[in-house]
């Protein structure tokens, strides 16, 4: 039985013009043939509005928590983004593993899923400078799309087939308990294909990571602060301005904190030079290097793939509830927030801090990024390191970035 949720509804369905004439039309021509009429396939970019909202985001949150649509029967989408630890990874348990017994990792992190209603279809300025699009690369433009890829990839949920050939995660998902629920919300025509049940599928765990209020609470104590209630603490605005100050901190420039309910990312990408993270299974092979923007996974990607300007480049993450999503960057190199803050400022002054070998032993700087491409890494504040925080301003920046945890985070961290 389907229960109530908290949701906010969303603007009205998308209307679908010729298409829809036409296809009654076919279905009035089809009336005196005297037989059935095959199923039709629907626009590309045709999005279904379910019957019910807080019924969709229900269903949505069932096919995100359902470890049964994976080849081990043991992962589902929030395996990699729990909701206690801010739909982000399990702190402290390195790179997510998966795949069919759930013995392998791939080669990114999970970034949280949380605070995305703000982001928008990849694209390029006027001066060719990437922002937008899902995923550390942006390969995805939608919320919807970048749920489809999970399923199949051989590290993740690691079932047979693709988003173009979805069968054996279509027989699972008809086998769920909740797939009445699912099947109520739309008209059967709109279920009546394995291509239309895969976009319900993807566009229903779309709704419920932008519906459900888990996804957007703006609750942390820094909102509170900027609603009129308990202010700062003295420690933490402090932090807040080294923070803003282009002299010292300029975490701003990138992790945008203006408005009334900034998201701390301005949906740029930057190549950062992490470490390399030797965990990574890819990562034995020294041949090998994750490139990030200018080799993302796209059929046709002529803007970026392959494009020198854009090779190590990847998006910059919101930086609310950052206290509960390590490991941090997109490879997971680095555990601590403290660590993964100071690589900032001491990066090229103190590059032997960062850049090790498998066997813990020195290696050269910038060690995940071809010297090809190594014109592409940021500079300026705070990698030129013209200041760089004490102790005591480290505490400071810690205690800051503390107020940008959700108030539902209040799990334990190991």
């Amino acid at each position: 039985m389907l229960m109530s949720l908290n949701v906010h509804r969303t603007a009205g369905a998308r209307r679908f013009g010729l298409w829809a004439v036409l296809g009654m039309a076919g279905l009035l021509a089809g009336c005196g043939s005297g037989g059935d009429i095959p199923p039709q396939e629907e626009p590309a970019d045709f999005v279904a509005t379910p019957k019910n909202a807080t019924s969709a985001v229900l269903v949505g949150e069932f096919l995100f928590k359902d470890p049964a649509l994976s080849a081990s029967g043991r992962v589902a989408c929030s395996t990699c983004h729990e909701g206690k630890f801010g739909h982000a990874d399990q702190p402290g348990g390195g790179l997510p593993k998966g795949g069919p017994a759930v013995t392998l990792s791939g080669m990114r992190s999970s970034p949280t899923a949380r605070y995305l209603n703000t982001g928008f279809a990849f694209r390029l300025d006027g001066t060719g400078k990437p922002f937008g699009g899902f995923t550390w690369d942006g390969r995805a433009d939608t919320r919807r799309q970048q749920a489809q890829d999970p399923f199949f990839d051989s590290v993740e949920m690691a079932l047979p087939g693709s988003p173009k050939q979805p069968a054996e995660l279509l027989k699972l998902v008809r086998a769920a308990s909740y797939f009445k629920d699912l099947k109520a919300l739309y008209e059967p025509d709109q279920l009546d294909t394995d291509a239309k049940l895969f976009k319900r599928v993807s566009e229903l765990l779309e709704i419920y990571q932008r519906d459900d209020v888990d996804y957007n609470l703006f609750d942390s104590r820094f909102d509170h602060s900027l609603a009129g209630g308990a202010a700062l603490s003295a420690s933490e605005a402090r932090g807040l301005a080294i923070f803003r100050d282009p002299a010292r901190g300029n975490c701003a420039s990138c992790h945008t904190a203006d408005g009334n309910k900034p998201v701390f990312t301005d949906f740029g990408y930057a190549a950062l030079g992490v470490p390399r993270n030797h965990t990574g299974p890819k990562n034995a092979d020294p041949a090998f290097f994750d490139l990030g923007l200018c080799a993302r996974n796209k059929e046709v990607d002529p803007q970026v793939k392959g494009v020198a300007r854009y090779c190590g480049m990847f998006k910059t993450p919101t930086l609310r509830n950052i206290t509960r999503s390590a490991p941090y960057f997109h490879n997971g190199a680095i555990t601590s927030l403290e660590d993964a803050v100071r690589f900032h400022f001491t990066r090229d002054t103190h590059p032997a801090r960062w850049y090790r070998k498998a066997d813990g032993s020195a290696d050269i700087a910038y060690n995940d990024l071809p010297a090809a491409y190594r014109a592409n890494l940021s500079s300026g504040q705070p990698f030129a390191a013209t200041w760089v925080p004490g102790d005591a301003d480290m505490a400071d920046l810690m205690a800051f970035l503390a107020t940008l945890d959700d108030e539902d985070q209040t799990e334990p961290l190991k």
